[in-house]
């Protein structure tokens, strides 16, 4: 098999291109929360929104367990990270206020005696206190397809690459000050990043990329992603550090 070389890829700027909460899908509403499978949907992220009709204050509480990772937002702020470690967010509510969780889907096992427990998304109710919340709407972002009107977060995109790559060269993508995203080489799911590791970077095939106009698309999900450049480098580095949403 030949030996294909990893190359290096100069520091590339990156713009934020849109916003979640400017271009979401089309909804759908329920009184209850559903369930991710409920709704067709197998993998990606979920947005559940409730608009406050009258003054809440408590704990907040997204069904029988975080399914998996849930970021939580009141109009359009985030207030909170819930996951199987980090405790539930203390909300105080007023009439008129938004309340946002974008759920991502982690994966699920495929062995032992949770394969029954794999639903993904809210399982149950949604409370604050002791206060259950109705009438919700839910956006499904599936990332199926590469990202264009249907945003996560943060788009952040570079502008076309002219002559940095070849099609025989690999290069391992690292982008050191986003703590946790998705990324994308020219509409290509390259994979998942957390700061927290031990992986640091991600593979870039060089089946990818073209010889021109090459585009990385990176999904941020941490509200300190803007200005953060992406680079190409030939070793890769592997460690683990302290998660930034960690109380």
């Amino acid at each position: 098999m030949e030996n294909t070389p990893l190359i290096a890829i100069p520091s590339i700027e990156l713009k934020p291109a849109v916003s979640l909460f400017d271009s979401l899908p089309r909804s759908t509403r329920a009184i209850h929360p559903v369930h991710m499978e409920a709704l067709g949907q197998a993998l990606g992220f979920i947005l559940y929104r409730h608009k406050v009709r009258s003054a809440v204050g408590g704990i907040l509480k997204t069904g029988d367990t975080p399914r998996d990772r849930v970021l939580v937002y009141v109009n359009g702020k985030r207030t909170g990270v819930i996951d199987s470690i980090y405790p539930h967010p203390t909300l105080n509510l007023k009439p008129g206020d938004v309340l946002d969780t974008l759920i991502e889907n982690l994966g699920r096992v495929n062995y032992g005696s949770e394969i029954p427990n794999q639903r993904k998304g809210i399982v149950g109710d949604v409370t604050v206190g002791s206060t259950v919340l109705l009438d919700w709407e839910h956006f499904p972002l599936t990332l199926e397809k590469p990202p264009s009107a249907h945003a996560l977060l943060l788009i952040l995109r570079t502008q076309p690459l002219q002559g940095q790559s070849s099609t025989k060269a690999h290069s391992m993508l690292r982008v050191p000050v986003i703590p946790s995203s998705n990324f994308l080489e020219n509409g290509v799911i390259l994979g998942r990043y957390w700061t927290v590791g031990p992986q640091q970077q991600l593979y870039l095939p060089g089946v990818y990329l073209k010889k021109r106009n090459n585009e990385i698309t990176v999904l941020a999900l941490e509200p300190n992603a803007n200005q953060s450049p992406a680079k190409g480098i030939q070793v890769r580095s592997w460690s683990n550090n302290p998660d930034p949403d960690a109380p």
